[in-house]
């Protein structure tokens, strides 16, 4: 029982991590040359450290409901959702659908109390770029549907994650524009601006037989956008001090290149020129790879900061 009290310490925003390699590996697939083995790993991956923190949860229920109340470790936890459909996907079938399912509920649980405690106390300047997380993220449900009978469930997320976007996005930017400046401790979630658009792009075209050409290249615009303002601001985001939020860093990147690789294959379906097309497959696997040096970096600093030794070297 001891050793299952030291789950207690583990930080919530790792389910951010665990979204982040579990997305990694799937996105790989597009290379075309793991035959599912690299989606399989990362799922496995970041099922281990989903199990870490649902043993925290179950034995320590209130730190759950206390992150769920902070502003900004609240908007996060609806990760932990995320990335259990990003598992649910690599597993498939009907165990797959139901844990699908189960996933796509929590998260429902988690949005409407992080929204119930925002609306009780809201603050403008309490609004960070995480807060997409919540009423975006459940577009992950999209890109990782089942299909089938539950595709009418998967087509009403979709649209809701949009709207959601496409109201707080002008919100968010007066905050950030106008308001006080994000403190140091959330400034690693500046990084989740770049996920939305990339999100919104992939869920749509994931359960969209067929998508808007001007919608694709409205959100293509954006999501490209995005993801190179947050490359130019990692020259500053890397400097700040580690932190669990880190995780922060690494599914905007993962979901970017994706995003991109569903468009290439939309692109090569319409019959776009190849050279247009060559070009955007070299935009989507050269933010791959990026995306692998940062989840890479985030994950070997994760280790690094929570090994035993470390954490005796802290105690002392």
């Amino acid at each position: 029982m001891r050793d299952l009290t030291r789950f207690a310490g583990a930080p919530t925003p790792m389910a951010g991590l665990a979204l982040g390699i579990g997305s990694l590996g799937w996105s790989w697939e597009n290379m075309g040359i793991f035959d599912g083995k690299a989606q399989a790993l990362g799922a496995a991956i970041a099922g281990v450290l989903l199990l870490v923190l649902a043993v925290k949860f179950l034995l320590h229920p209130h730190l759950l409901k206390d992150d769920l109340a902070h502003p900004v470790v609240g908007s996060v936890v609806p990760t932990f959702a995320m990335a259990t459909m990003v598992v649910s996907k690599a597993i498939g079938g009907q165990l797959g659908s139901g844990l699908w399912l189960f996933a796509v509920a929590l998260h429902l649980v988690f949005l409407a109390t992080f929204a119930w405690h925002r609306a009780r106390d809201f603050k403008l300047h309490h609004m960070v770029p995480s807060w997409f997380v919540p009423p975006v993220g459940i577009i992950v449900a999209d890109v990782a549907s089942p299909g089938g009978a539950l595709a009418p469930l998967a087509h009403g997320l979709l649209w809701f994650g949009i709207a959601c976007y496409a109201l707080m996005l002008p919100v968010m930017l007066y905050r950030l524009i106008f308001a006080a400046e994000v403190p140091d401790a959330a400034k690693p979630t500046i990084a989740i601006l770049a996920a939305p658009a990339s999100l919104s792009l992939a869920g749509y075209l994931t359960v969209v037989a067929h998508p808007s050409p001007l919608l694709v290249d409205l959100l293509l615009g954006i999501a490209v956008l995005m993801t190179a303002i947050i490359y130019l601001a990692f020259a500053k985001l890397l400097r700040l001090p580690f932190s669990p939020g880190y995780a922060a860093f690494t599914f905007p990147m993962v979901i970017g290149a994706t995003a991109l690789f569903k468009v290439v294959h939309l692109f090569a379906a319409w019959g776009i020129d190849s050279t247009s097309i060559a070009q955007l497959t070299f935009l989507a696997e050269l933010e791959l790879w990026v995306a692998t040096v940062i989840v890479s970096y985030v994950a070997l600093r994760y280790a690094l900061f929570f090994s035993p030794l470390r954490r005796a070297h802290l105690a002392a």
